[in-house]
C-alpha cells in the first residue's frame, strides 16, 4: 500500500538447517512487513503486514537486525521506540520485549553476546552518539558514549570487532569492550549523510556507501582502499548488502 511510506530497512530471515527463506522490510511509515520464499522458488509472497508504534518524534524504521540462531529480529524507530520480536515457523513476528529510552534515536540496531534467554541487543543513538546495550528482557546493561554522529553500525562478536560510521570522519573501528578507535577509514565525502557499513570475509573488509555514488571496500589490516565500485549516479549510497545487493537512495 502507499501509505507505508518508502523502505527504510530490509534484513533476509534464515535459520540454520532450515528451508524457509523470508524478507522483513520496514518503511518510514512505521510498518513491518515479512514476504515469504514461495514453495516452489519462484518468488515471494506478503505474508505479514503491521504498523508499530513510535517514539514521541516520529514513526520511521531507522534499522533493522536479525539474529539467525535465536530467530529474534530487532527494529529501532528513528525516535526511542526499540523492539524485539521472535520469528516463529510461520514467519509471523510475535513480540518479546518494547522499550523506550529518553533522547535517545537509534540509527542502528544489532545483536551482541548470547546471554540465558537470548542475545544482547546494542542500539545506535545518532545524534547522542551513545550506544545502549540490553538485555534480553530490555533492562539497559551498559551505555558507551563515542562523541561521534553515528550514521550506521555492525559488530562482530566472533572477532571482537566492531565498526561505526562516523558521519563527520569516515568508519570508526573499535573492539566491543571499549570506545577507543583502533583505527579511522577515510570515506570521501560533502554532506554528513548516514553510509551504511558491513564487514566482509569476516572481518578482513570493511565496506561502506557515500554521498557521490560510490562504494569503497577498505583492507581492515592496511586501512587502503582496494576496491571502488561505480553504481553509474553520483547520489546517494544509503544502503548496501554484502550478501545480495546494494542501492542507492535519493535524499
Amino acid at each position: 500500500a502507499s501509505d507505508r511510506g518508502i523502505t527504510t530497512a530490509i534484513v533476509w530471515l534464515t535459520r540454520p538447517n532450515d528451508e524457509e527463506e523470508g524478507l522483513a522490510y520496514g518503511t518510514e511509515h512505521g510498518y513491518i512487513c515479512i514476504w515469504k520464499k514461495n514453495n516452489n522458488g519462484d518468488g515471494f509472497t506478503e505474508i505479514y503486514c503491521d504498523r508499530l508504534v513510535g517514539g514521541v518524534n516520529g514513526s520511521e524504521i531507522s534499522a533493522m537486525a536479525y539474529d539467525t540462531n535465536s530467530g529474534q529480529l530487532a527494529v529501532v524507530h528513528r525516535a526511542e521506540a526499540i523492539h524485539r520480536f521472535v520469528i516463529d515457523v510461520g514467519m509471523i513476528p510475535r513480540l518479546i520485549k518494547s522499550v523506550a529510552i529518553a533522547k535517545h534515536w537509534p540509527q542502528a540496531v544489532a545483536f551482541g553476546q548470547v546471554g540465558v534467554r537470548g542475545p544482547e541487543l546494542w542500539s545506535f543513538g545518532r545524534e547522542d552518539g551513545v550506544i545502549y546495550i540490553l538485555s534480553d528482557e530490555g533492562k539497559i546493561l551498559k551505555s558507551k558514549t563515542t562523541g561521534m554522529i553515528i550514521g550506521h553500525a555492525v559488530l562482530n562478536t566472533r572477532d571482537d570487532a566492531i565498526i561505526l560510521d562516523d558521519v563527520s570522519e569516515g568508519v570508526a573501528l573499535m573492539k566491543l569492550a571499549g570506545t577507543e578507535r583502533v583505527k579511522t577509514f577515510e570515506v570521501p565525502h560533502r554532506e554528513r549523510r548516514s553510509r551504511n557499513v558491513a564487514f566482509q570475509d569476516g572481518t578482513s573488509t570493511i565496506i561502506v556507501g557515500s554521498d557521490h555514488g560510490n562504494v569503497y571496500a577498505f583492507d581492515r589490516r592496511t586501512g587502503d582502499i582496494i576496491d571502488t565500485i561505480h553504481i553509474g549516479v553520483k547520489d546517494w549510497v544509503q544502503s548496501i548488502s554484502v550478501r545480495f545487493s546494494l542501492y542507492s537512495r535519493s535524499a
